[in-house]
């Protein structure tokens, strides 16, 4: 007979089973910034991009759906639905918090400059003004994102396991509106949704002895 049968378990199986979840606040970002966009940014100073990585406060990480066919006529009186595409999300977004120098929302407002042809903003002032969109191999990029536990740097832990996400040929759609207000101060943050072609998930095994297992690709 089919099904789960009863058992009898104890509290440290339940806490073994039920305390070992996985949390939402820990995670790496790794954004790729390409080389044209770099110098256009290139009058404004040095820029810590790893920390612009660092202000990350929130990622959504995106999900994917099949297509499906529907079959009726191979057996009498079924339905069968078959699946003959993968569909990704159109987009995941990311969520910043901004420094004092602002430079994540020079960032992002240069790259997206970049892409839209804006090449000098005092003439681009004018409501009558020509522009020319970049090419895509130019302004678009892989961003990567790992994800892992709090205990992943902790010696006594005897396997690690992380889940690498690559975003593949990624760039900034749009940046969502930055409120501002004479309201109680809080914490200024940039909303930035990225346009990606697919992404890619590995899992990689950290063991005590320090060998790292070959990535496994599961998507």
């Amino acid at each position: 007979m089919a099904g789960v049968r009863p058992e009898n378990l104890s509290v440290s199986d339940i806490k073994g089973r039920l305390l070992n979840i996985a949390q939402t606040s820990h995670y790496r970002l790794t954004l790729s910034v390409p080389d044209r966009v770099r110098s256009r940014l290139s009058d404004l100073g040095a820029i810590d991009y790893d920390n612009i990585s660092l202000l990350c406060s929130e990622a959504n990480l995106p999900g994917s759906s099949l297509a499906t066919h529907e079959a009726l006529s191979d057996y009498q009186g079924v339905s069968e639905k078959m699946a003959y595409r993968r569909i990704y999300d159109e987009s995941f977004g990311l969520t910043f918090y901004v420094d004092r120098s602002y430079n994540v929302i020079k960032v992002f407002e240069r790259w997206i400059d970049y892409i839209s042809g804006v090449r000098d903003p005092e003439k681009y002032k004018s409501p009558y003004i020509h522009k020319r969109v970049a090419f895509p191999n130019r302004y678009k990029t892989d961003i990567y994102l790992t994800k892992f536990e709090k205990d992943h740097f902790a010696e006594t832990t005897a396997s690690k396991t992380t889940l690498d996400y690559t975003f593949v040929e990624s760039f900034p759609r749009d940046i969502t509106a930055i409120p501002v207000s004479y309201d109680q101060s809080q914490l200024l943050r940039c909303n930035v949704n990225f346009s990606f072609i697919r992404y890619v998930v590995e899992e990689n095994i950290t063991i005590q002895t320090n060998e790292v297992r070959d990535p496994i690709v599961t998507t």
